[in-house]
């Protein structure tokens, strides 16, 4: 695992507060997965590409397969833009080039 990888899942555990995001059920040791919200897929890869796939919004803890499977919103279009929108002026706000909605029509 890389130093990316465990700063990432260092942030969602402690975003999800130890518990599953689906369930609520407390994480117990060496029972937490991390799971992307948006598949880690080649084929989302491509689309998204990595810095919305591997990004720490796009990853959430959850206490079972069956959790993880719910967390996945990568079949709604609308829930995955909305996630795109929210990593996107995350990472303006990194540069300095947020200023309101004016960086969506270009301004």
């Amino acid at each position: 695992m890389t130093e990316s990888e465990i700063a990432q899942r260092r942030y969602a555990l402690a975003v999800s507060g130890g518990v599953c995001e689906v369930c609520g059920k407390p994480l117990k040791d060496g029972q937490a997965q991390g799971a992307h919200r948006i598949g880690n897929t080649k084929a989302n890869r491509a689309k998204y590409g990595d810095l919305v796939i591997d990004h720490p919004y796009n990853i959430g803890y959850t206490c079972s397969l069956r959790c993880n499977g719910v967390l996945d919103i990568s079949q709604d279009t609308a829930k995955v833009l909305r996630l795109c929108g929210r990593i996107y002026q995350r990472e303006l706000l990194k540069y300095g080039g947020y200023k309101g909605h004016a960086w969506l029509l270009g301004l």
